[in-house]
């Protein structure tokens, strides 16, 4: 155990303290979305379950583009440095780097569920009680494993300039088809069956539901959860044969 606490020490500087610049702007974005559709662009007075709801589509936001954008670069990097290589030649494997990532990973959804919460009551006076408080906290941090595991895949590219590339194809397009930046009855009528598939569609309202004190569908949950199976085992033997083929090369 400490072994690992100091794997995920070490992991947390790398991550945070000198990343700090990136982390902070996928927390300035979402809370710039969240202001300007729920305070500069109204006219009249804006639905106080709209700002609830918006809430929760930028903390899902925010929890993509740490994935998509920082962890998969953060993992692409330390792949291309040797670090998962030598992982995977010592005594403890692969495991602990991939625990202690994914760990600061779910720290960081906690962070937006922090920042765009305090937003929200500060500044619209959004009000809810404790329960669904932890509600979206939990929500945030376990129904976004899924982005975090699509991160991980994609950081297996080859080269940074592909993945800067793939990292904006995915989580631009993503985020508008499944509602995130404004309500989904707003796209083609062809386009909403799509967006209602997507993960974040499916954790987005999952939010919603608990924010508002909704019914939650049984769809949003069953579907998070096969997301987060399928991108898993992808995940594992994706690593598995990337690991495998190295290890041949440093034989060889």
């Amino acid at each position: 155990m400490s072994a690992w606490f100091e794997r995920f020490k070490f992991d947390g500087r790398r991550l945070i303290l000198r990343n700090f610049s990136f982390q902070f702007f996928s927390l300035v974005m979402p809370a710039g979305f969240y202001l300007l559709f729920t305070k500069v662009m109204v006219t009249g007075n804006v639905p106080a379950s709209f700002n609830v709801t918006y809430m929760g589509s930028m903390i899902v936001y925010s929890g993509t583009i740490n994935a998509l954008f920082g962890i998969a670069a953060f993992l692409q990097r330390d792949r291309e440095a040797g670090v998962l290589q030598w992982c995977w030649l010592s005594p403890t494997g692969i495991r602990p780097y991939y625990l202690s990532i994914g760990c600061w990973s779910l720290l960081m959804n906690t962070s937006s569920v922090v920042v765009l919460g305090g937003i929200a009551m500060g500044v619209n006076h959004v009000s809810l009680s404790v329960a669904q408080w932890g509600a979206i906290a939990g929500i945030a941090i376990l129904g976004q494993l899924s982005t975090m595991l699509l991160g991980v895949l994609i950081s297996f590219v080859e080269r940074a300039e592909t993945l800067s590339v793939l990292s904006n194809l995915i989580t631009f397009p993503m985020a508008i088809i499944s509602g995130l930046w404004w309500p989904l009855g707003l796209l083609p009528n062809w386009l909403q069956p799509i967006g209602k598939l997507m993960p974040t569609y499916l954790i987005n309202d999952w939010l919603g539901r608990v924010a508002t004190h909704g019914t939650l569908l049984t769809s949003d949950i069953l579907g998070t959860g096969a997301w987060m199976i399928g991108l898993l085992v992808v995940v594992i033997v994706s690593v598995r044969l990337l690991l495998k083929r190295s290890d041949g090369v440093v034989r060889a």
